[in-house]
């Protein structure tokens, strides 16, 4: 009776610390981000009209349009 009694208290204090270990891994808040790369942080916006426009993405075909909207949920 005495060893039934030490087990469950034993599996119940287990228990609660890693529920407590669990608890506070997703309680952590991640670390700030920059809002502002450091090296743009002083830099003119015109040091930045030199460079060539982004390339056109390439055409999507019907089958992969259907992809995408199937992957989404907007296809029937």
């Amino acid at each position: 009776m005495k060893m039934t009694a030490w087990a469950v208290l034993g599996s119940l204090l287990i228990n609660v610390v890693l529920g407590l270990a669990v608890a506070a891994v997703f309680s952590v808040a991640p670390p700030a981000q920059a809002a502002e790369l450091h090296g743009c942080s002083g830099a003119p916006a015109a040091a930045h009209a030199g460079h060539s426009p982004a390339l056109p993405g390439r055409a999507v075909s019907r089958q992969d349009s259907y992809l995408i909207a199937a992957r989404m949920g907007w296809a029937i």
